[in-house]
This record gives structure tokens, C-alpha cells and sequence, in this order.
């Protein structure tokens, strides 16, 4: 376990953005996409672990991000509802003379050596926990019952990989996480109450979420399948 203080300079970013909004005629779409793009100087990053188990915050020269987001929400018939995301999101760190420790657990990695023993570059890296890809959907439907309604409900979310750490391992890093749920009940005239049968990661998904390098191979993982009941009252 380290206690070193570790201090950086101060980052400054410059963005830009450009997108548009609309909405069908019908008034039973809108919509919103945008294109991005943000360099920062001086980025502040830290690293986590390596060697031992503490971080340390670190400069990078410079680093840049650029991309898209799309958001929709449409209702084609009466009672359903479709919203739907996608974005694209590239990053970058850009600085030749960056390097940091790798896992301390014997992972394999990736990034070529650094100047000293012990370290690799990471000049050219994504940012930690960036995917490239980002999607999601939900629908939901209800029909009229009694004072109230009875509804089935899904969303689905989707990233792409992501490296957990600075530096790039074959064992630190999730090819990608694709998790759905499914929700089924019914729901009382003012919202007073609702009962409904939920699922959650219904086609168990198994991802990596994250890791612990510092002296072993230790990952952690999403929540399993589940399936429950659930009872939820307003008063």
C-alpha cells in the first residue's frame, strides 16, 4: 500500500459542438443528434494501481475525444412508446513521453516498455472505461384494465469494449456487455400503486466491469440473471 501525495497542473478543454432537433409532423416523433469534438491539454488522468495498491494522478500533454450521439422517441401507435440512443465516442491520449506502471499480478500486457523498468507507454491509448459504442432501446405498452393499466415494458443497453486501466492488457478489458430487461404488471388509476414481475440481464450476460491489478488478476462482474416480484405504492 503506497501513501505518496501525488499532485497535477491544471487542465484547460476546448469543445465543440454542432446538432439539430425535430419532430415529425405527426408530433408522434422527435429527435435530437449531435456531432462532437474536445481537446484537452494538461489532462488530468489517474492511475490506478500497478505496482501497489494506491493512485496516482498523473498529465497527460494532451488528449482528444471526437464523435456522435442520436436520441429518438417515438410513438407509432396509441399506448406504445419506443425510445432508442446510439453513439459513437473515439478518444485518444497524446503525449510520446507518458508512461505508468502496469498490473502488478503478472497480466499480459500490451503497451510497449517505458524508459524505466517497470513501466510501459501509453501514448495512443483510449481513456479508461470509454467504449466506442454505446446503444439502447426501450418499448413499452399498456392496455387499459379496470381504473387502470396493465403494461409490459423492455430496455436493452449495449457498449463496445473497454480497457479498465491506463495501459492495455489482454486481461484487463471487456470485449463487450449487451444486458435486456423485461417487466410485466399493473399499475393503479394517479400511479397509487403498482405490482409487476421484473427481470433483469435476462439472457445472463457475463462482462467485466472492472479489475484490482496491484497484485493479482482479480476482475469483478455485472449482476447476474434475476428474476423478482415487486410491489411499489404512492401515498
Amino acid at each position: 500500500f503506497g501513501d505518496t501525495l501525488s499532485i497535477a497542473e491544471k487542465e484547460t478543454v476546448m469543445s465543440y459542438e454542432a446538432g439539430v432537433k425535430g419532430v415529425l409532423p405527426s408530433g408522434r416523433a422527435r429527435f435530437d443528434a449531435a456531432v462532437f469534438y474536445y481537446d484537452v491539454n494538461d489532462l488530468q488522468i489517474t492511475a490506478v494501481g500497478g505496482g501497489a495498491n494506491f493512485n496516482r494522478l498523473l498529465n497527460a500533454d494532451n488528449a482528444v475525444g471526437y464523435g456522435f450521439e442520436f436520441n429518438a422517441e417515438l410513438e407509432p401507435v396509441d399506448r406504445l412508446l419506443i425510445t432508442a440512443g446510439l453513439s459513437y465516442n473515439d478518444t485518444e491520449i497524446k503525449d510520446s513521453a507518458l508512461f505508468t506502471q502496469p498490473c502488478g499480478g503478472g497480466c499480459t500486457v500490451l503497451d510497449p516498455a517505458g524508459p524505466i523498468a517497470g513501466t510501459v507507454r501509453i501514448d495512443g491509448n483510449s481513456l479508461p472505461n470509454a467504449p466506442k459504442w454505446i446503444a439502447n432501446v426501450t418499448a413499452g405498452y399498456s392496455w387499459p384494465m379496470g381504473e387502470g393499466e396493465l403494461f409490459v415494458f423492455t430496455d436493452w443497453a449495449y457498449r463496445s469494449k473497454v480497457n479498465f486501466f491506463l495501459y492495455q492488457s489482454a486481461e484487463f478489458s471487456d470485449d463487450s456487455l449487451l444486458e435486456g430487461g423485461l417487466r410485466l404488471g399493473y399499475r393503479a388509476a394517479g400511479d397509487r400503486y403498482e405490482v409487476a414481475l421484473f427481470g433483469r440481464n435476462i439472457t445472463n450476460d457475463r462482462s467485466l466491469e472492472g479489475g484490482i491489478d496491484f497484485n493479482n488478476l482479480t476482475g469483478f462482474i455485472n449482476e447476474p440473471r434475476t428474476w423478482g416480484v415487486q410491489f411499489k405504492a404512492l401515498f
